[in-house]
């Protein structure tokens, strides 16, 4: 839905801009560029997508230990539940449920830390990407770039891409 108003809001701006007046429209400079691409593609992408994977793995691992306590204390209850008696089976059930609640505590944090990072590494990323574009664009006096990635461009001439270029300029960062 925020990605749709954003598209309006391009298409509304540009086909303002085009329709401003003959004489300005004529001069207007417009490009492209895809922000997912550079996200991608571009070192710092690469390092913080490296860096979110890494996590990943280390939750991951911490969530299968978990798993596999849980499963240890089920198979022992499977195997002695007949000559356990009433306390102690209600004991290692008990420890089971414990472990099946850490579990799930686990993975909830887990999943909430990846997004967390996720999104303030993005961000990281995004805000680099932002001012590098603000600078072509001004240097270039560019007065309208439009984002592949939104959805909104239809067809562009490539020459009018500036992905590699800002992903250049990101690079050097």
């Amino acid at each position: 839905m925020r990605n749709d108003w954003k598209l309006i809001i391009a298409l509304v701006m540009a086909a303002a801009l085009v329709f401003a007046g003959g004489a300005h429209a004529e001069g207007l400079k417009v490009a492209v560029i895809d922000i997912n691409k550079i996200l991608n593609e571009s070192e710092a992408g690469k390092v913080a997508k490296k860096k979110i994977e890494s996590r990943y793995e280390e939750l991951k691992k911490k969530v299968e230990e978990k798993q596999e306590e849980a499963k240890k204390i089920k198979d022992e209850i499977d195997k002695q539940k007949i000559i356990l008696g009433k306390e102690k089976l209600k004991e290692k059930e008990d420890a089971l449920n414990a472990r099946i609640g850490e579990l799930r505590q686990l993975t909830q944090e887990a999943e909430k830390e990846m997004q967390t990072r996720q999104g303030e590494l993005t961000q990281d990323v995004l805000k680099s990407i932002k001012v590098k574009l603000e600078k072509l664009v001004a240097d270039e006096k560019i007065d309208l770039v439009l984002d592949q990635a939104q959805g909104g461009v239809v067809f562009f001439n490539p020459a009018l891409d500036l992905t590699a270029r800002v992903q250049v300029l990101v690079n050097k960062e």
